[in-house]
């Protein structure tokens, strides 16, 4: 049988200067902190006006904070200076702004969609049931955002958009597709009136062919009934 091996105690010798090590460490992480908090609050004067810049110039919207005013980017410097995506953001930025504190105020969805700014506008808002005649209140709110629309470049398409029901028998319009024309229409004759230029704008009346949502329910048919302001390159 063989002899078992004599066990025999491990003893560690502890190293009195280990602890250096870790307080090392600390100390260069701290000093890396302090040094990154004292660069964030030490930011001059140029950086900052170039961030103001840089900020007008993507969303035009104010002067750094001199005026109240729009201040929008002319057509020909936004096509120099953006892509047609940024292009896009400016324009709808820029929706918000013209169209705050008016009667359309939150009432206009903006989306944009392969480099295309939708600007959709629920029927019930601008029309009353059955007519493509604008309702007056809504008429100076719709100047406003052409007159930014003027400024822009880009093709501007006014698309109507209706649901699946059928139009009553006392309707002035046979269809939905001649009532989306004419609301269609009662639109781009506002840009038109504010110096959009017939060049850049075209009319088309979907009826219900191009739906957002579904037909089978009161909302879904509310928000296939509308008016979409197109913007594109």
């Amino acid at each position: 049988m063989a002899k078992r091996k004599k066990k025999y105690p491990i003893v560690y010798n502890a190293n009195p200067e280990a602890w250096m090590t870790t307080f090392a460490d600390l100390v260069s992480l701290m000093l890396t902190f302090f040094i990154l908090l004292v660069s964030m609050s030490t930011l001059d004067k140029t950086g900052l006006t170039d961030i103001s810049t840089y900020f007008q110039k993507a969303v035009s919207v104010l002067n750094a904070g001199k005026r109240t005013e729009l201040n929008i980017i002319p057509p020909m410097e936004m096509r120099r200076m953006i892509s047609p995506r940024e292009l896009m953001l400016a324009m709808r930025q820029n929706s918000h702004v013209v169209l705050k504190n008016s009667t359309l105020s939150h009432k206009v969805k903006t989306v944009i969609i392969k480099d295309r700014l939708y600007l959709r506008i629920s029927d019930a808002i601008l029309f009353d049931e059955g007519s493509a005649q604008l309702k007056p209140g809504h008429v100076q709110a719709l100047q406003r955002l052409a007159k930014m629309l003027a400024t822009v470049p880009g093709r501007i398409s006014i698309n109507g958009h209706s649901d699946n029901r059928q139009m009553s028998d006392d309707s002035d319009y046979p269809d939905p597709w001649s009532l989306t024309l004419a609301r269609a229409a009662s639109v781009l004759h506002i840009l038109e009136n504010e110096g959009v230029s017939p060049r850049r704008l075209s009319l088309v009346g979907y009826g219900p062919s191009r739906p957002v949502s579904t037909d089978a329910t009161p909302f879904g048919r509310e928000r296939n009934r509308r008016v979409e302001i197109v913007v594109y390159k």
